[in-house]
């Protein structure tokens, strides 16, 4: 992948606090010549002098390194790579990012809504052509129109029909147009609903923005979890201890429901738990009540961000999603659960069972362990359900889940549906060369009676395979370093030309054979 031109945002920037270059150099003990080579991209910057030439300029090391635009970088090379049109040369964009970030963000902005719009008129179209209920209330309306005009022709073309007849015709006329009123209520009712008129899912994109910008890490919510977790009296609060805290500080009932039970009037004194969740789930569901309410303020502060945050909409799912992550850094505080994780080398299974959460629950506090200078193992994280269906992507620096289509299907992500309760991995190696570690596992989401489906997701971490080695699943690699299984991100950003598993055709033509064209073995009929 090629490199963020941090040299150009240093320059950027002196320009900007009008310094000369002589004057930079001799604030942070370089000499002119030197910086003059870091500016033109002739040498690498990082570490302690990144660090110094922020301070002298000030600003963020991440502001002039590209890793607070992270997000922003590989969202707009991966639109780069699936339109034919836009030339997929990486310098091209990360060159944008650097000099008009504003820019980039609007241009991806611009993407959204012409994707929503799109898959609006699309799901319309489909709904209008292939929905079997609007089909069956479009042939009601029609007959029912027409047996009117009928008994109506007759009314009017035989004035001399016996009283009892012209009742009856009257009656069924009146009938009729009663059940093509109840039919045309209906077909609105239907067009008003279902997927046809789906928001756009541009609240969850922002909320993706916004954690993936802050790297997954909130200082500020760490702190709170901190004092909360003193108040508490304890270095793991139990669902008990956080229940008591519920009742007696904010005069709360918490009130155990069955799944799918009919719930009680509103009453704001009540919470009200699934009963089926499992324990991890239950604690972790009282403790994001308790920080919604103890954090309100902090909380609505920081979801009211309007460069990311542009709705109620997605300020209100922003608060829901720092509340989890305010639940998670209270229930695994985080100098204990680094030291425990570098202890057990990651192990997802170790760590569940020291601190009592669910996989899903490790594996996201994990991804959150970026505080500068006690910076844990740099993973990215994404969920996917049964159907494929991908949430919750967080990236990290090479690693980035896909947003605009299906990851790639040689991940452990999907592998990991067939041995559930069992952790899958690979050692994927890319096209350009990249390799990465992936941990996958199946998880189910409750706990379901005899009959009942249950509610699976498979969660995969991933990191560089440079930080194998601290990982107890990276062992396995470890006396081949040139091992793993050749994959990608995306079929369609995916330059291999003889990959079995494709399901759609490369865009790169400048990378990709006309025989990439082909479909798989699976896709033939």
């Amino acid at each position: 992948m090629t490199r963020f031109p941090t040299g150009g945002q240093i320059r950027q920037q002196r320009r900007k606090k009008r310094l000369t270059q002589s004057a930079l150099a001799a604030a942070v003990g370089i000499s002119t010549a030197y910086l003059n080579l870091i500016e033109n991209e002739k040498r690498p910057i990082g570490g302690a002098l990144l660090k110094r030439i922020a301070a002298a300029l000030g600003v963020e090391p991440s502001h002039l390194s590209g890793s607070e635009n992270l997000r922003l970088t590989q969202d707009l090379l991966e639109l780069a790579r699936i339109y034919p049109d836009m030339p997929a040369e990486e310098d091209q964009a990360l060159q944008l990012i650097a000099a008009a970030p504003d820019w980039a963000r609007a241009f991806l902005q611009l993407h959204r809504r012409y994707r929503d719009a799109t898959e609006t008129a699309s799901a319309l179209s489909d709904r209008l052509s292939q929905d079997s209920a609007l089909i069956g209330l479009s042939h009601a309306i029609l007959s029912r129109s027409t047996a009117i005009r009928s008994f109506a022709e007759i009314l009017e073309q035989y004035p001399d029909l016996k009283a009892p007849r012209r009742r009856r015709y009257a009656g069924i006329v009146a009938t009729e147009a009663e059940q093509l009123a109840t039919g045309v209520r209906a077909m609105v009712d239907l067009l008003s609903s279902g997927p046809g008129s789906a928001m756009p899912a541009s609240p969850e994109d922002e909320i993706d923005d916004f954690i993936n910008y802050h790297r997954s890490h909130f200082p500020a919510l760490e702190e709170a979890a901190d004092a909360l977790r003193r108040r508490l009296g304890g270095e793991r609060p139990s669902a008990a201890v956080i229940a008591e805290r519920l009742r007696t500080a904010h005069n709360l009932i918490i009130r155990d429901e069955a799944a799918g039970e009919a719930a009680d009037p509103e009453d704001s004194a009540i919470i009200r738990i699934d009963g089926t969740l499992p324990e991890p789930s239950r604690r972790f569901a009282l403790a994001r009540a308790l920080v919604g309410l103890e954090f309100g303020d902090l909380l609505a502060e920081m979801a009211a961000d309007r460069r990311f945050i542009s709705s109620d909409a997605a300020e209100a799912l922003c608060r829901r999603a720092l509340a989890g992550y305010a639940a998670g850094a209270l229930l695994f505080p985080y100098d204990g659960f680094l030291a425990a994780a570098e202890r057990w080398r990651y192990d997802l299974d170790r760590l569940a069972q020291q601190f009592g959460g669910s996989i899903e629950q490790i594996a996201h506090r994990l991804v959150t362990l970026r505080r500068p200078e006690a910076e844990g193992v740099p993973f990215a994280f994404l969920r996917s359900d049964p159907a494929g269906n991908l949430s919750k992507r967080f990236s990290t620096l090479g690693l980035h889940m896909p947003r605009f289509g299906g990851a790639c299907p040689l991940w452990p992500l999907y592998a990991a549906f067939r041995t559930p309760d069992r952790v899958v991995t690979q050692m994927a190696l890319m096209p350009e060369g990249e390799r990465y570690l992936l941990i996958a596992r199946c998880v189910a989401k409750r706990v379901v009676g005899y009959g009942q489906p249950e509610t699976l997701f498979s969660i995969m971490i991933g990191c560089d395979a440079i930080h194998s080695s601290r990982i107890v699943y990276g062992d396995a690699y470890a006396r081949d370093p040139r091992s793993g299984t050749p994959a990608g991100f995306a079929c369609r950003s995916c330059s291999r030309v003889d990959c079995p598993q494709r399901a759609h055709p490369a865009i790169l033509a400048s990378t990709a054979s006309t025989k990439d064209t082909r479909l798989s073995p699976q896709a033939m009929p």
